[in-house]
């Protein structure tokens, strides 16, 4: 009997180091940073209002060896609803990576289709759309949306978008 709660004792502690260890491995520094920011608009157009959220992330994640290269890329994440039924002629998406408010690389995005065709949904633009930039700093993502309402007689528009914080 003592030899058999030696054994499950012995077990036990097994069990429990590397159940640690396991949490010791998970629990590792994070290589990965984001700063985002989210901007909303209603559209008036026929029907129900397009309701459009556009969230602006500029992520960094580190590399190389040593982890000493850090990768930067933007994403801008549109999510409509009350949207569909070609409420709009056209709705482009700009994203920008900037430094000290200087374009260091754009990219838009045409997400008309997508918007047109259904009444919801999300899609995002990233930039790079491959690749990343290696060694820049003090960067943020910012862009806008240049959008024409089917049928309202005032052709494109420009909304600006709020900007991320530097990372």
């Amino acid at each position: 009997m003592k030899q058999r709660m030696g054994r499950i004792l012995a077990t036990g502690l097994v069990a429990t180091s590397l159940t640690g260890l396991g949490t010791l491995v998970l629990a590792g520094p994070a290589n990965a940073e984001a700063r985002c920011a989210t901007s909303s608009k209603e559209y008036p157009t026929n029907g129900f209002n397009a309701d459009i959220k556009v969230e602006l992330c500029f992520n960094r994640n580190w590399g190389g060896p040593g982890g000493s290269n850090s990768y930067k890329w933007a994403t801008a994440k549109v999510t409509w609803g009350d949207s569909g039924s070609g409420k709009f002629e056209n709705f482009d998406v700009q994203v920008r990576i900037e430094q000290n408010d200087t374009d260091v690389k754009t990219k838009t995005c045409d997400f008309t289709a997508e918007i047109n065709g259904s009444s919801s949904g999300s899609k995002t633009c990233r930039l790079p759309d491959s690749g990343s930039y290696v060694n820049i700093s003090g960067n943020t993502a910012d862009g806008h949306v240049v959008a024409n309402v089917n049928d309202d007689g005032d052709g494109n528009k420009t909304w600006g978008l709020q900007g991320t914080a530097k990372l």
